[in-house]
């Protein structure tokens, strides 16, 4: 049922038919009864695709059969809900997107009550409900339920509290909002704190989030940035949780390089800086030069929060564009992220000096396969992996399984581009030669 980050698919398809909608938001309340018995209630966000009312009628049911009620955020970023379950206890939360995905998908994201996404024993506990769940007569108690008509409001502000004193910038900035959850929120955080910018992609229909704009495809920030000679372009994702940067060449900026910014911007000596196995390795070297420990954790914005709560990290990211400031938010929040990183920029030249930094080569790429047998079981894979060390010393290999698709990734880092990619074609005819 769930995936890298909670859960997706297609409305009306696999897990998110109306059924099991309604089996998953009486799960979810068995969940929240486990944690707290005193819990009534649970905040609802959702991004702008036409799907998400279906999902949420779906899941109220189920949430209302089990005694739980919704608190109806209405559009809002995925991070509001962490902020509401913080600001306000007793309650669990809840995200309906698909992220940085077309509208054709949808999903569920699930915070428990300190405001952080549920842990790998939650999501199998709620698996294990879902399973076990005996047919019942699913019920909606309308009385249970509200909406909330400030919650809007209280998230700006939420974000704008957590900077002391109002900054200035000069900078020329485009934002593409991927007409996502952000579309609205984000155009009023920015203007209270006074800065000149221009939005693209801020119109939602229902069904074109993330269409040809966000983080995935940036073609359109870049074209902003180059019409109107800005000094900065910034692309967030359908939940605005992911945000990527872009210079005033119209050249996108490598989340590694955002990562070690913000490193030498807020840790200290002795610091620990947590982020993934994606991370280049050039971002490690160059921390341990400043005595900062660098800790890496498999692929997810939630591996990486855990992981800093278990060191007790105050930052972490990933490249895909999650940047956690645990001092403050217990997720990623594009628009707390944009802030950040304004505040920390002197000018349009000290955005180009980290820009133009270099960085090892570095391929991901992915391949289809038939099924997932458990990886360390592949002769083939296990023989690959010890030759290419014993040949390649100071390189970096990752071979993992996608977490929402049939695929297989590999991911290779080294100094020579043309070792990288004569591994990568190696390991795409083995996968081919062994009918993985």
């Amino acid at each position: 049922m769930f995936g890298t980050d909670g859960i997706r698919g297609i409305p009306n398809k696999g897990f998110l038919t109306s059924d099991k909608l309604k089996r998953i938001g009486f799960s979810i309340s068995k969940l929240i009864k486990d944690h707290d018995p005193d819990i009534k209630s649970i905040f609802i966000a959702k991004d702008t695709r036409k799907s998400c009312s279906f999902i949420l009628e779906n899941l109220k049911v189920g949430l209302n059969t089990g005694d739980i009620g919704i608190i109806d955020l209405d559009v809002l970023p995925t991070s509001a809900v962490s902020q509401f379950v913080l600001e306000y206890p007793k309650k669990f939360g809840l995200m309906i997107t698909a992220s940085h995905n077309s509208h054709e998908y949808n999903g569920i994201k699930i915070f428990n009550n300190f405001g952080e996404k549920i842990s790998d024993n939650d999501q199998k506990k709620i698996n294990s409900y879902f399973i076990n769940a005996k047919k019942s007569k699913y019920k909606q108690k309308k009385e249970l339920n509200i909406i909330y008509k400030n919650a809007a409001y209280e998230y700006e502000s939420m974000i704008l509290d957590k900077f002391e004193n109002k900054f200035k910038s000069n900078l020329k900035i485009g934002i593409d909002l991927a007409n996502g959850a952000s579309f609205k929120v984000t155009k009023n955080i920015l203007s209270k704190m006074g800065f000149n910018c221009i939005y693209v992609s801020a119109n939602p229909s229902g069904s074109n989030i993330n269409f040809r704009c966000g983080v995935e495809n940036t073609s359109k920030i870049k074209k902003l940035i180059t019409k109107n000679n800005l000094d900065l372009g910034i692309a967030i994702d359908g939940d605005a949780d992911r945000v990527v940067f872009v210079d005033s060449k119209a050249h996108e900026i490598e989340g590694d390089k955002i990562i070690e910014f913000f490193s030498k911007k807020i840790l200290k000596k002795g610091n620990t800086l947590v982020t993934t196995i994606m991370t280049n390795n050039i971002v490690e070297k160059n921390m341990l030069k400043n005595k900062v420990n660098v800790l890496k954790t498999d692929v997810g914005d939630r591996n990486v929060y855990f992981k800093m709560k278990e060191i007790n990290s105050n930052f972490g990211g990933e490249n895909s564009g999650h940047y956690i400031f645990r001092d403050y938010l217990k997720t990623s929040d594009a628009n707390f992220t944009i802030l950040n990183f304004i505040k920390y920029l002197k000018d349009k030249k000290d955005i180009d000096k980290f820009s133009n930094q270099n960085l090892y080569p570095s391929v991901l790429k992915s391949f289809d396969i038939k099924k997932k047998v458990p990886i360390k079981n592949i002769d083939f894979i296990t023989n690959f992996k010890k030759r290419f060390y014993n040949e390649n010393k100071d390189y970096y290999l990752n071979i993992r399984y996608s977490g929402t698709e049939n695929k297989i990734r590999i991911l290779i880092q080294g100094k020579s581009n043309d070792i990288i990619e004569k591994e990568i074609d190696l390991f795409g005819k083995l996968l081919i030669k062994n009918e993985i």
